[in-house]
């Protein structure tokens, strides 16, 4: 609707521009659609690229820990060092379920002990080079720990931002334009007309928009079934502008790989509030426009 409006006011700029009170409310207006324009861009980042470069290089990091715990077993046994021996028998599993900080610990724990005995690992098929690549692949995956949760709070960031621009947008719309327009109705029926007309959204009755969600474990990326989406429209301007579509609280559950879809979904902004038992309920806002799909990416932490 607001690039209808927009293209209306384009072609018939040379009627309004020397109308004062219109044209400073035609440009205050139009300023904000690039805004909503770069948010909706931001909104719809991918993260999934960002968690499974972190899911790459966990599992590289547990791997060399692996297999430096087991040469250091090794060592222990032969030698009879009971220290060692308790300090770095760590089993793949534990490993793999360990949160984010806890594994980091445990691998520079492994990483001390092979240091510390690095000359007499030797005998026992570890090299400097081996010792080194454990230690750059700590710090790899150290360093990707932060990054899908600053995506997440740019994407949260930019949810938030839409949500204030389409407010004042439409309050633009209803509040100075939709009145000033009556200024021309006389004088410029043609271009009275087509600015109505461009302000009529029409219903779709929702089947041309659709939402895609997937959520995963914080942790270690992992997909989680049976998560609650609740959606709550919002009563902003979008929403009460298609009064013709009911829209109503919606809920769907993620299913086996932490997917789920709404195929049928009116325009507007929503309220999506995310549970699970076990794991800390997330409240988060997505806007829906119309013919477009939206992303929604949730990543859930453990209680």
């Amino acid at each position: 609707m607001f690039y209808g409006v927009k293209g209306t006011c384009k072609k018939y700029q040379s009627t309004w521009t020397t109308n004062a009170l219109f044209a400073a409310t035609y440009n205050l207006w139009a300023a904000k659609i690039p805004l909503i324009e770069q948010n909706r861009d931001a909104q719809t980042i991918e993260t999934t690229g960002v968690t499974t470069d972190k899911k790459g290089k966990r599992a590289v990091m547990t791997e060399k820990t692996l297999f430096m715990s087991n040469r250091l077993q090794s060592f222990g046994n032969t030698t009879g060092n009971a220290e060692i021996l308790e300090s770095v028998q760590y089993p793949a599993s534990y490993l793999n379920k360990a949160r984010d900080t806890d594994v980091i610990g445990i691998c520079n724990a492994v990483l001390s002990r092979a240091v510390a005995n690095a000359t007499a690992l030797t005998a026992y098929g570890v090299t400097a080079a081996m010792i080194t690549d454990l230690q750059a692949s700590i710090t790899a995956y150290s360093a990707t720990l932060a990054k899908p949760k600053n995506a997440k709070a740019q994407t949260k960031t930019a949810t938030e931002n839409l949500t204030k621009l389409f407010k004042e947008a439409e309050d633009l719309l209803v509040k100075r334009m939709d009145l000033d327009i009556e200024l021309f109705k006389v004088s410029k029926p043609d271009f009275y007309s087509q600015y109505k007309t461009s302000r009529i959204i029409i219903s779709t009755g929702g089947k041309a928009t659709a939402l895609l969600g997937n959520v995963t474990a914080a942790e270690n990326g992992e997909p989680l079934k049976n998560v609650t989406f609740t959606f709550a429209p919002e009563s902003n301007g979008m929403l009460k502008s298609a009064s013709a579509v009911a829209v109503d609280t919606m809920v769907k559950k993620s299913a086996e790989k932490g997917n789920f879809r709404i195929p049928s979904m009116p325009e507007g902004t929503y309220t999506v509030t995310v549970k699970k038992v076990g794991y800390k309920p997330q409240v988060v806002t997505v806007n829906v426009a119309n013919g477009e799909t939206t992303n929604l990416k949730i990543e859930m932490e453990k209680n």
